[in-house]
């Protein structure tokens, strides 16, 4: 059986460095303004840095990537579960993406401490799937809940 993991995009990846993910990623996304990459981005595997690490954290990152010089910056990424899980224990935010069976729509709810609820309803944006809703609300929670 071959699992598919689902990563942050690069927007959001961009997004949890601003505010502190610091976690251990199979993952990178690479950012260059002179390599001619589809929109400036492109997801790599760790082992392309570091043969022989299984992951690699931020230092791993910068420190391989400045010394090539070849790209302008790199940005550790999770899968949605590691950062909907780095929320809900650095930050005390759980996400909950929600089924609606009619008319087959997923939507999401955040629920933060102390036990505040951001409301379904402010959030009226529908997606067809669980994941779509889980990258949505982890963007909203880094642009709007994190200082």
């Amino acid at each position: 059986m071959n699992i598919q993991e689902d990563y942050v995009s690069f927007e959001t990846a961009k997004l949890l460095k601003e505010k502190g993910f610091d976690g251990k990623c199979l993952k990178v996304w690479i950012y260059s303004k002179s390599i001619d990459l589809e929109n400036n981005a492109q997801l790599v595997s760790s082992p392309h840095f570091m043969e022989g690490e299984s992951a690699i954290d931020s230092a791993d990152v910068h420190k391989v990537l400045t010394t090539e010089e070849l790209y302008d910056d790199a940005y550790l990424c999770p899968t949605l579960q590691m950062a909907m899980k780095w929320l809900r224990e650095k930050h005390n935010i759980h996400i909950e993406p929600r089924y609606f069976p009619m008319p087959n729509i997923y939507r999401y709810v955040i629920i933060y401490s102390p036990f505040t609820i951001e409301n379904i309803d402010s959030h009226p944006q529908y997606f067809n799937t669980h994941e779509e809703a889980c990258e949505e609300a982890i963007k909203y929670c880094l642009k709007n809940l994190i200082k």
